[in-house]
């Protein structure tokens, strides 16, 4: 198991350094753009499109590090107060939650996603895209979140089981 642990700690790795890289090219192709209608009056149609599609890759790329990381903000006003048990019952609850709304996510998602290969839907605007591509990465990064979710659960609720 703890080999599974370390290949899925690398793919979230690899994951968020993708999202890194995809970041690159959004600040660069929002440069050109600004630059070319700047200096020469000409617009790039396809990089709004493109910078909108980006964005959506980069949070469902990056979620489940982050999630790993404890990045997310959070309130722990009343948190501090709590004694060390509750504090991982709490975060147990909390991170099952977090699965089970992942979960809710990831069967949507994947049903559209499906849905639009079966369909041949289509994104027309400055560039015609298959919309599956596009929205292939909701199921993905969704998946990775639910495992993530479960593994902070279950390492929670072991914790506080063992009064660790």
């Amino acid at each position: 198991m703890n080999l599974f642990w370390k290949a899925f700690d690398r793919l979230l790795d690899v994951m968020v350094g993708l999202s890194g890289v995809i970041l690159v090219f959004i600040c660069g192709a929002v440069c050109y753009t600004i630059g070319m209608r700047f200096f020469f009056n000409m617009t790039t149609i396809w990089i709004t499109q493109t910078t909108e599609y980006a964005l959506l890759w980069i949070v469902f790329l990056s979620t489940a590090w982050l999630l790993r990381e404890k990045g997310h903000i959070t309130t722990d006003l009343v948190y501090e107060l709590l004694g060390e048990s509750t504090k991982r019952w709490l975060d147990g609850i909390t991170y099952s939650a977090g699965a089970v709304a992942c979960l809710v996510l990831f069967y949507y998602s994947t049903a559209y996603t499906y849905d639009s290969i079966v369909n041949h839907v289509t994104d027309v605007r400055a560039v015609t895209v298959p919309k599956w591509t596009i929205f292939s990465i909701i199921p993905v990064g969704t998946l990775l979140l639910i495992v993530q979710f479960v593994r902070m659960a279950w390492g929670s609720i072991a914790r506080a089981r063992g009064g660790k």
